[in-house]
């Protein structure tokens, strides 16, 4: 056992490593010699949320909060917690709250941007991640966050177009950054360029697609521009994602 000054730090240690499960037994028995310990609470709704066990979880959390208040990341274990017991107008709460501080760590963002996403507040999920680019500008992850967003936002899609021709220029390796550029392009008519935006496309690399409607996207952009090879592969893979009907 690594040596620690208490059962709570040991805790922390575990939780750092991964080792949820030992660090919920070990948190215990802290928290029954210190049972209003505002951060072994917190420690434990975290942990809680790690393990997807999210109404304890949420109890926890919120005693944590009553006796202080939570950190970031505790507040945003908090919002998801709220999100997966079904209770979305406090997850909303709590987002936006955070979206409100002056967060400058990109990972927190990426999470603070996701569950924004996850409770339907797209347009401030979008401006959450044009922050995270300018705290990380090589981040395409982020850059592309912001074209994702702003498109279920319902944002134009000349206003996104030009967002993923620069992350496909900052990582030309991922395939799916060119997926949704063919997706603005159709929506805006532009069929040619939809095609020349995926005319190169290895076999691997459309083999490696599982979202339905790209497929079928691409199946006819290449059957419109008699790509016959490309447009038989994504048919063959749009069937082998389909449910079986005797399932």
């Amino acid at each position: 056992m690594v040596p620690t000054e208490s059962a709570f730090h040991q805790a922390l240690f575990y939780y750092y490593q991964g080792s949820y499960v030992e660090a919920v037994d070990t948190l215990a028995l802290h928290l029954k010699t210190q049972p209003d310990d505002p951060s072994g609470w917190e420690l434990k709704g975290v942990l809680c949320h790690a393990l997807c066990d999210f109404a304890p979880g949420k109890e926890a959390l919120e005693y944590a909060l009553s006796l202080q208040g939570l950190s970031i990341s505790g507040q945003l274990a908090l919002a998801d917690c709220y999100a997966q017991i079904d209770q979305p107008e406090l997850a909303v709460d709590v987002y936006c709250h955070l979206a409100q501080l002056p967060i400058l760590d990109g990972e927190v963002l990426a999470r603070l941007a996701r569950g924004l996403g996850m409770v339907g507040q797209f347009a401030l999920a979008a401006d959450v991640c044009q922050r995270a680019c300018h705290v990380e500008p090589d981040s395409h992850n982020a850059r592309y966050g912001v074209a994702f967003y702003m498109s279920k936002a319902g944002y134009p899609a000349e206003l996104i177009e030009p967002i993923l021709v620069g992350v496909i220029a900052m990582a030309p390796q991922i395939f799916f950054y060119r997926v949704a550029l063919v997706t603005v392009l159709t929506r805006q008519n532009k069929t040619q360029q939809a095609y020349l935006a995926v005319a190169d496309a290895s076999l691997d690399e459309l083999a490696s697609l599982k979202c339905a409607c790209c497929l079928k996207r691409l199946a006819q952009i290449f059957n419109d521009a008699g790509d016959n090879r490309r447009a038989s592969v994504c048919r063959e893979r749009l069937g082998a994602s389909q449910p079986s009907r005797d399932a």
